[in-house]
């Protein structure tokens, strides 16, 4: 027998348990994500649908996708957001392209909280060479440390560290010219992104976990961010 055919028992235990892992691999998207489609829009209307709130915002739907706009004389991102009942593991998955803008940030609130600035819970910043994931609850927008870094206070060395427990940073690099996939989704304590169907990033952390979120907001930051195919699912 030609001798490529002699293969090791140990080198085919080795390829067997690769091959395994690589098929159990958790952080591939499944081809059924969240299943239950709670909301969905592809923005195919001349207006926004009655479902979409704005805060600061100049957003409007052109050729069939909705364009994140900030006022120029603004003194907050643009804000088009969605309120729902309350649910703690969700998930979002939408299209976008950079057009201008260099930042924007799908944010999640529980309206009724009080022990954060403006109910923030967690979110997903997104730049064209960073993923970034905050546990807003227990972290940047958590009262006392929202107000002191508000008020340009400086912040105590315990309170820096726990900070750095609550945000996961991580490169990533995007076409600017190109429509990309985001897909957030929120499940127990833990935060998972994929882009374009390939596993990102994750943050765990116990806000994240908060288990009445009744609020997702796109903040565009600046003019513009174009948006496309919008999906809230349920498990």
């Amino acid at each position: 027998m030609p001798s490529f055919f002699m293969i090791k028992p140990s080198s085919f235990l080795f390829v067997m348990i690769f091959f395994k892992a690589t098929l159990c691999h958790s952080d591939a998207l499944p081809e059924t994500p969240f299943k239950n489609i709670f909301f969905q829009d592809d923005f195919s209307d001349s207006k926004l649908k009655k479902a979409w709130g704005s805060w600061k915002s100049e957003s409007l739907i052109r050729d069939g996708v909705l364009v994140g706009i900030t006022p120029k004389d603004a003194d907050h991102p643009s804000v088009n957001t969605i309120k729902y009942p309350p649910l703690s593991n969700l998930e979002v998955d939408l299209n976008f392209k950079f057009s201008g803008s260099k930042r924007f940030l799908v944010m999640f609130r529980d309206l009724d909280f009080k022990g954060s600035h403006a109910g923030h819970i967690c979110h997903v910043e997104i730049s064209p060479n960073q993923i970034v994931i905050h546990d807003g609850k227990m972290g940047i927008f958590e009262n006392a440390i929202y107000e002191s870094r508000k008020a340009g206070k400086s912040l105590d060395e315990k309170t820096k560290a726990l900070l750095e427990t609550k945000v996961k940073r991580s490169k990533f690099s995007f076409d600017p010219e190109k429509w990309h996939n985001l897909v957030i989704r929120i499940q127990e304590n833990t935060l998972k992104v994929w882009i374009d169907k390939e596993f990102a990033t994750s943050l765990e952390s116990d806000g994240i976990g908060h288990t009445t979120k009744s609020n997702m907001n796109i903040t565009t930051v600046d003019r513009e961010v174009h948006y496309d195919n919008f999906f809230i699912r349920t498990p």
